[in-house]
């Protein structure tokens, strides 16, 4: 998971080190918005702590206040589908939920980012009265798919008060001109400025409302939800998150140079490292499956090395990433009418794996996950087994990788995994490109007969300065499970994990022969719960 993040950091450091150029300081500290970060109201409403918590907790501070406009729900649906595989239901024609759905849910995971993020969402149609009573507090704006001429004029005048704010998808209106950052909007003017000062404000500015609608035109739930912290941060309420992506500081170069010139060196003598660094140069903000798709189209040692000596072994670019404790999702605490036990949880994770009749080569096949980043990639076999050490647990992901020059390559990971101190929780940790990420893995629930298992994880790599969190929904071959889970594994996905159904990405798993399915550990097999007991006795 945290190759194509390490990775970014790896190219902007390593491209700032090699050949100094403008604007490799730190960024300059944003003059807080007048009157608006003081002004932040004393509670957060709202914020969901865990999907299972009906009671919203109040924290003392506001950080920032988002307003959102967006389409009534019977103007139709938003750009985000479901997932394509799920016939005979209702929602096997695609259709995805409507703008307000969509925007309430974001709200709500702007909580989890961080609970001092509140946002207000309201249809186009709703009172002007209500909207600019919401936008007369607000340090944010953002506006969605308008496309009426006299709402929009309307909308202009409403949001006059709000400092930074984004109008997207809402061409042909006046609406459209509005988007700005601190009360300096984008316009022609601004862009000339930019042009005879590229690292000035206005560029910074123009650069900014360039990276939120590429965010917005890419489609997808999580480039949707980086957008809005763009904006947060740009506001003046700092965001981790953000500030990765920013440019490096004299400090994080020199240590490149002092620590690890010698790597930098052998990486610029090496064609295939010189093509990573540029290929991934290339990629736009926060786009790790193109980053991901850059490192191993052109995998080489030397990149590993200099990623490991600039983030591993000296940690160049300061970074401290926590794992997401938000939202706090439970595993499962009962399976096949008993309780849960860790010898349980772990054969449920061994799943379909093993020599007998119906046996796989594998414990389970991806059906679909909620990380866009990581769900792109094919054919996602999980296997997971126990080694020969007293207490050793491992989990090696194998999935299929499409290079850039149209050759699908097959790529492998090594976890390991540690017991939680309640049964079906899993700590792992790994390395990959020279970057060590810790995650935080929960089995949220399981089909009784091992039909379907669905797991949740949250993660960090640490000095790639880079969180995240994830959904993944599995079977023994890769196809959604018969219609009848599904009311089950919605409700699992929402109020267990806090995720909707249409923000699942299905896994394309048309071509899944020939995986190299070996474990690296040779594995010590659990008695297999495949036709053990099976039934469909409660959670």
């Amino acid at each position: 998971m945290a190759t194509a993040r390490a990775a970014a950091s790896a190219r902007t450091a390593a491209h700032a080190s090699a050949t100094p150029r403008r604007g490799t300081s730190k960024r300059p500290e944003r003059a807080s918005p007048p009157r608006r970060l003081a002004r932040c109201r004393a509670a957060v409403e709202g914020a969901v702590l865990s999907p299972t918590i009906d009671s919203p907790p109040t924290v003392s501070e506001r950080k920032c206040r988002l307003v959102a406009i967006v389409p009534p729900a019977s103007a139709g649906a938003s750009f985000l589908p479901y997932p394509p595989g799920l016939k005979g239901t209702a929602y096997d024609k695609g259709v995805g939920p409507d703008w307000i759905e969509v925007m309430r849910h974001m709200a709500t995971r702007l909580t989890w980012v961080d609970v001092g993020f509140q946002m207000d969402v309201f249809p186009s149609d709703a009172p002007a009265s209500e909207i600019s009573a919401s936008a007369a507090t607000a340090d944010v704006f953002v506006a969605i798919g308008i496309k009426d001429v006299e709402t929009a004029a309307t909308l202009v005048d409403v949001l006059t008060t709000v400092p930074t704010g984004a109008a997207l998808g809402c061409e042909g209106t006046s609406l459209d001109a509005q988007s700005r950052v601190v009360f300096q909007p984008v316009t022609d003017l601004r862009a000339m400025q930019a042009k005879l000062l590229p690292w000035g404000r206005a560029a910074k500015d123009l650069r900014l409302m360039e990276q939120v609608s590429g965010l917005f035109d890419r489609k997808n739930h999580l480039d949707l939800l980086f957008l809005h912290l763009l904006l947060i941060d740009a506001s003046g309420a700092r965001v981790p998150a953000v500030d990765i992506n920013q440019d490096l500081n004299v400090g994080n170069v020199f240590c490149i140079a002092k620590n690890c010139n010698k790597q930098l060196l052998a990486c610029y003598q090496n064609d295939r490292c010189k093509l990573s660094l540029d290929c991934i140069d290339a990629c736009g903000l926060n786009d790790q499956v193109c980053t991901y798709t850059c490192i191993r189209s052109y995998q080489n040692v030397e990149f590993e090395k200099l990623a490991r000596c600039m983030l591993h072994s000296h940690n160049c670019l300061g970074n401290d990433a926590i794992r997401p404790e938000l939202p706090e999702v439970l595993p499962m605490t009962t399976f096949r009418g008993e309780p849960l036990t860790h010898d349980a949880a772990e054969a449920i994770m061994q799943g379909w794996y093993g020599d007998g009749p119906n046996m796989k080569p594998y414990s389970w096949l991806a059906v679909a996950g909620q990380n866009p980043a990581y769900d792109h990639f094919p054919c996602q076999y999980q296997i997971w087994y126990r080694g020969k050490a007293r207490g050793s647990f491992w989990y090696n992901p194998v999935f299929k990788v499409q290079t850039l020059d149209g050759k699908e390559v097959w790529r492998r990971s090594d976890y390991r995994c540690k017991r939680g101190d309640v049964p079906g929780t899993f700590y792992f940790s790994f390395m990959d490109n020279g970057v060590t990420s810790l995650e935080y893995w929960r089995i949220v629930d399981a089909a009784d007969d091992l039909e379907w298992s669905l797991y949740y994880y949250a993660g960090a790599a640490k000095v790639a300065g880079q969180s995240y969190i994830g959904a993944v929904l599995a079977t023994k071959d890769g196809k959604w499970p018969d219609v009848k889970h599904l009311p089950r594994i919605e409700k699992s996905l929402w109020e267990g994990c806090g995720v909707k159904l249409w923000e699942m990405c299905e896994v394309d798993n048309c071509d899944c022969g020939g995986a190299p399915l070996d474990p690296y550990h040779a594995p010590v097999m659990m008695p297999s719960l495949i036709g053990a007991g099976a039934g469909e006795g409660a959670r």
